[in-house]
């Protein structure tokens, strides 16, 4: 028997609290630990750059950016194909040409060996090659990478998938009224609002963009007002299914908020220890 049950050490049994402890002190087997609100991102936050969008846009498939944000990383994955097209249109035009050098013209007119006219008759082999210092041409070099002709799409960093400029749709959010005068609309707990109902909006509230005219508004709200006939509530727009885009929202820390998309579960894997 133990003497005290503070200090429980002479138990056959290895517990689940003696485990977790060992595991968190002794860095092996898998870590995991809950993510709370404060490491969620908000439903009006840039994917990029995680802070309050000043000019939103969005995709397609409802990830939202800041407008600064997303051109530039687009302008960078531009900028590089046009580094890559750049140099695979060199080596297409330096295989294309073909110059007769000087080492080729001196082989030629020295008479060169009946192993050098082999060399020189087939030098597509690299295992048969017969390397000769003297000899410029027949030297040894490293073989250069033939370069892959580049693609020219630009991806979402979110997805992964082709996203291109005219892709972006503009997102108009209407703010809450100022808690104070003067009070900036970021510095705000809740932001925004239903552009139809007027209810916060937040991470809890499922967010349905209105493509034609930008406006967002919830979920409860397309599904009572707008579904039926498919007209904007604001501006009077016909509506078509790929109009209305339900955007992609953060978590709100609670266990029910897995089907908003994100992870809540963050996990650390390390050394593991087995027996035979």
């Amino acid at each position: 028997s133990t003497q005290s049950t503070g200090n429980a050490t002479a138990s056959a049994v290895y517990s689940y609290h003696e485990r977790q402890k060992d595991t968190a002190e002794g860095s092996y087997g898998t870590q995991s630990a809950h993510i709370g609100r404060d490491s969620a991102r908000n439903f009006d936050c840039c994917c990029l750059t995680l802070q309050p969008c000043k000019d939103p846009v969005t995709t397609t498939e409802g990830y939202l950016f800041e407008r600064e944000a997303i051109l530039t990383n687009l302008l960078k994955q531009k900028k590089k194909i046009a580094k890559a097209e750049k140099a695979y249109s060199a080596q297409q035009k330096e295989k294309s040409v073909k110059a007769t050098d000087r080492e080729e013209e001196f082989v030629r007119l020295q008479g060169p060996s009946s192993a050098i006219k082999q060399q020189a008759a087939a030098p597509s082999d690299p295992s048969k090659r017969l390397n000769n210092f003297w000899v410029p041409k027949l030297q040894g070099h490293a073989v250069e990478k033939e370069l892959p002709k580049p693609d020219t799409k630009t991806y979402c960093p979110i997805t992964g998938k082709v996203l291109r400029l005219k892709d972006l749709i503009p997102v108009k959010f209407t703010p809450m009224p100022q808690e104070a005068p003067g009070t900036s609309t970021i510095c705000q707990e809740v932001r925004y609002m239903c552009a139809v109902t007027h209810d916060a909006l937040t991470n809890g509230s499922t967010c349905v963009l209105l493509r034609p005219s930008g406006n967002v508004i919830t979920l409860d709200c397309y599904e009572t007002l707008v579904r039926g006939e498919m007209v904007d509530p604001v501006t009077g727009d016909k509506l078509r299914e790929k109009d209305v885009i339900v955007l992609k929202r953060g978590s709100t820390g609670y266990a029910g908020a897995k089907n908003t998309g994100e992870d809540l579960v963050a996990k650390k894997k390390g050394a593991v220890l087995m027996a035979n």
